[in-house]
């Protein structure tokens, strides 16, 4: 009873695999359509005016964090007292000590 059982599932499973593998593959997409009519060309009007407006606070705010990021890696290197190339190091116990960057 036992072998009858497992020779049916076997059968089953070797079925089910080779269906599996049979199956269509997935269709292949055309050539493209042809292209359409290009639309007019609008007034720049506001939206350019908006634009370079969103572009220029964008870009003051990108220097203002620049900026802050340079102050703040000088500002913590002159605190250190380690000079250039090197930096602090906080030892297990505490003590702190200037190590090659």
């Amino acid at each position: 009873m036992k072998m009858k059982t497992s020779l049916l599932v076997g059968a089953f499973s070797l079925a089910l695999f080779m269906a599996g593998c049979q199956a269509a593959p997935a269709p292949v997409a055309g050539p493209a359509g042809p292209q359409g009519a290009t639309g007019a060309t609008g007034d720049p009007g506001q939206d350019a005016t908006r634009r370079t407006e969103d572009e220029r606070r964008a870009e003051e705010a990108r220097r203002a964090e620049d900026q802050r990021i340079r102050d703040a890696q000088v500002r913590d290197s002159h605190d250190t007292g380690c000079p250039g190339g090197e930096h602090v190091f906080t030892a297990q116990d505490g003590r702190k000590s200037c190590v090659r960057d």
